[in-house]
């Protein structure tokens, strides 16, 4: 059997490695201070967040984490199964699931857009958060993951959900685990350069930096207020989504995400990661509700790979 060829692998990826930082190298030689008296002054304001206490927080009222899973069942396009799945987790009450199952077997062609898996997922979210709201009256809604998603993949649902939360006095938040925006880089004349890898280690922990409006497109695409925010040991910096009617309370969200999570962990929410792992849908969950409750038949001629039928 004919060995990988480490001695090119390796050398590929000291290529890499240079590119990577001789591109950067800009801003990693930049010292802290500097880096944010030059750069994120012109992004934001820093502020420093606190610890809510208990008496604050059992005034606050419900707290819902909001988040989703997706289990992908069969082989290649069109002979595959998608079971979508959304939790609504309340601090205080009963949790609240949906569940969309999916098949491009049953769309045409045309329908191909409308079945991309943002878009599902994002449907099933929402669902669960806007019934959230009529059933278990919370005060603040934890979405995991950045709004603006939600107005891309469905804005009339999204609508649905800024509409109901305004109604009823609901903070709605998203917390941003993975930073794909490039707010730094165009707040200084930049191209290619995104948020993730420059506010790394930038902010201390405990501090959050407040984006200028003029800085953020999500306030140009969606109304939304938005801050960086380290809550933890770990160097990496999340994100947070307010909507504007909801600006005064920016501080204390992120006080509040801050608040939740642990100082020695990787800077998310502790909530969150619980809705996260009580939502997962497991591979064998999906193969034993298809192979239970769908016809041996059908099941082998549309949904089983060729992979997958070296061990049935």
């Amino acid at each position: 059997m004919e060995m990988p060829n480490i001695d090119e692998m390796k050398a590929q990826v000291q290529e890499l490695n240079r590119q990577l930082k001789e591109k950067y190298n800009e801003f990693f030689s930049m010292d802290n201070e500097v880096f944010r008296r030059d750069i994120l002054s012109k992004v934001g304001q820093i502020k420093k967040m606190t610890k809510l206490d208990t008496n604050f927080l059992n005034e606050l009222g419900v707290l819902v984490g909001v988040d989703g899973s997706v289990m992908k069942v069969g082989g290649a396009d069109p002979h595959y199964v998608e079971i979508y799945q959304a939790l609504a987790k309340p601090t205080k009450g009963e949790d609240i699931y949906s569940t969309k199952i999916c098949t491009p077997i049953m769309y045409t062609s045309e329908d191909k857009e409308s079945l991309k898996r943002e878009v599902f997922l994002s449907g099933v979210e929402m669902e669960v958060a806007i019934k959230s709201v009529k059933e278990l009256n919370p005060s603040i809604i934890m979405m995991d993951g950045g709004l603006i998603r939600y107005k891309i993949n469905d804005s009339k649902k999204f609508e649905e959900l800024v509409e109901v939360c305004i109604e009823n006095d609901v903070i709605l938040m998203g917390v941003i685990k993975d930073l794909k925006t490039d707010v730094i880089s165009r707040a200084i004349g930049k191209n290619a350069y995104y948020d993730r890898e420059l506010i790394y280690g930038r902010l201390n922990r405990g501090e959050l930096l407040i984006i200028n409006d003029e800085c953020n497109k999500k306030f140009e695409e969606a109304n939304l207020v938005s801050a960086f925010l380290r809550c933890s040991l770990d160097s990496m910096i999340i994100g947070l989504d307010i909507l504007k009617e909801y600006r005064d309370e920016l501080e204390m969200a992120a006080n509040l995400v801050y608040t939740l999570t642990p100082e020695h962990s990787r800077g998310v929410p502790l909530w969150l990661d619980i809705v996260d792992s009580e939502v997962k849908i497991t591979d064998a969950l999906v193969r034993t509700l298809l192979e239970e409750y769908m016809d041996r038949g059908i099941y082998r001629r549309f949904f089983v790979s060729e992979r997958d039928g070296r061990t049935l």
